[in-house]
């Protein structure tokens, strides 16, 4: 017998593997280990991240509880019609009181999105359903059932099936996932036995037919999750510069002014306007000045702690947000910056910025649209006492190390 040579069996199979992954990768949008934790779990998802998952959460509980709160007593008239009187009155009274439980929870899903409220509702959701099918399983398996009746009463059992496919709709992260199906699959291992076909052979079938949808479920909800957290991404920063958008950043000052209200902790704001611009346009052209705003948003970005945020305002302007960060505090961030600068112009001299500060508490504005205006105005001063300097809260300056550029 011909010996077969099996010596590059096992590269195959190992770029086999590889190429699989690759593909499952391709498939839920993964280029990073950090976007593998995004999907994982929920810890460095962004507030727009939260919120958008919040919303989309609440609207779907929503039209789920609304429909089935419909579906869910409608049905008794195809049980009036094939089922026993008596166990259509225990049904009856199971399907009411879920019909009532949804309509409570679509009322409570209207309210304003909040991703831990969307998870309670999520939760509570879930549990409806199920809980009506262990009450239905333990009111029919008290019944003797045939032809149309056991059909209708198997119908019962394919309730677990409609709870996992209804997973399968909603953005959540692997953690999130089988936090809600492993109690799905338990209930629906204990209602199994309830049953009339609840035999042995029938129970390992529909277990590995749930275990099934399950993962197609899983794959689902990893897909949508990416894909908002893309379409997040992409809507939230900068592609030029990767600070955040103006959009996205209005969104961080509304969070945080409001937090800095409730917490009565200082929160300042720092409004760049970087000098003379225009004349980098003009000379050396737009590509340079884009590179010009890049290397500047990079530096403020590497300047400010870990939970402030940079925002592209406009054209050259940025606005930085200091959370909990008082006056002085805010003075210290913007030596720190003009410390280590913010890049260079084309012709080699440094790239300097005007900055007006606003701090929540010794302003006391009545938003975060007057802060920003009056951290507006107070860089407007700044360029008018000759740029490459801030104006503070109580109107102290602080001046560029060098000089700022002749007009142009």
């Amino acid at each position: 017998m011909e010996r077969v040579d099996t010596s590059e069996a096992a590269p195959v199979r190992e770029g086999g593997m590889r190429r699989a992954l690759a593909s499952l990768g391709a498939t839920l949008g993964l280029g990073t280990v950090e976007q593998l934790g995004e999907l994982v779990h929920a810890t460095h998802h962004g507030p727009a991240i939260a919120r958008h998952r919040a919303a989309l959460i609440q609207r779907r509980v929503f039209g789920f509880a609304a429909l089935f709160a419909l579906l869910v007593p409608a049905w008794a008239l195809v049980d009036l019609l094939v089922l026993p009187r008596g166990l259509w009155d225990e049904l009856l009274v199971t399907r009411a009181v879920s019909a009532l439980a949804l309509l409570a929870l679509a009322w409570l899903a209207r309210g304003t999105p909040d991703l831990r409220r969307a998870r309670v509702l999520l939760g509570v959701l879930l549990a409806i359903t199920p809980l009506f099918y262990l009450a239905s399983a333990h009111w029919i398996r008290g019944y003797a059932l045939q032809g149309l009746a056991l059909a209708d009463a198997q119908l019962y059992a394919q309730l677990p099936f409609v709870i996992v496919a209804g997973l399968a709709l909603f953005p959540l992260t692997a953690l999130e996932f089988h936090a809600y199906a492993l109690p799905l699959l338990g209930v629906a291992l204990a209602g199994m036995s309830f049953h009339p076909a609840a035999v042995l052979p029938h129970t390992i079938a529909t277990l590995w037919l749930l275990v099934l949808l399950l993962g197609v479920a899983l794959l689902s909800a990893l897909g949508q999750l990416r894909y908002m957290l893309a379409q997040v991404m992409r809507a939230s920063y900068d592609a030029l510069t990767g600070a955040l958008t103006r959009r996205a950043g209005i969104d961080v000052l509304d969070l945080q002014f409001r937090l800095a209200a409730i917490n009565a902790s200082a929160l300042s704001l720092l409004f760049f306007d970087l000098d003379h611009f225009k004349s980098v346009n003009d000379t050396f052209g737009h590509d340079v000045g884009d590179r010009v705003l890049r290397d500047a948003a990079h530096a403020l970005a590497k300047a400010v702690r870990k939970g402030d945020s940079v925002i592209r305002w406009g054209g050259e302007e940025f606005v930085v947000v200091l959370p909990t960060a008082d006056a002085e505090e805010a003075d210290a961030v913007i030596d720190r910056i003009i410390a280590s600068g913010l890049g260079k112009r084309p012709d080699g001299a440094p790239v300097t910025a005007s900055i007006g500060v606003a701090e929540a508490r010794a302003d006391a504005p009545q938003d975060w649209r007057g802060q920003v205006e009056l951290a507006d105005r107070r860089m407007y001063a700044a360029k008018a006492s000759g740029r490459a300097r801030s104006v503070g809260v109580r109107g102290q300056a602080r001046l560029w190390r060098l000089a700022p550029l002749a007009e142009a």
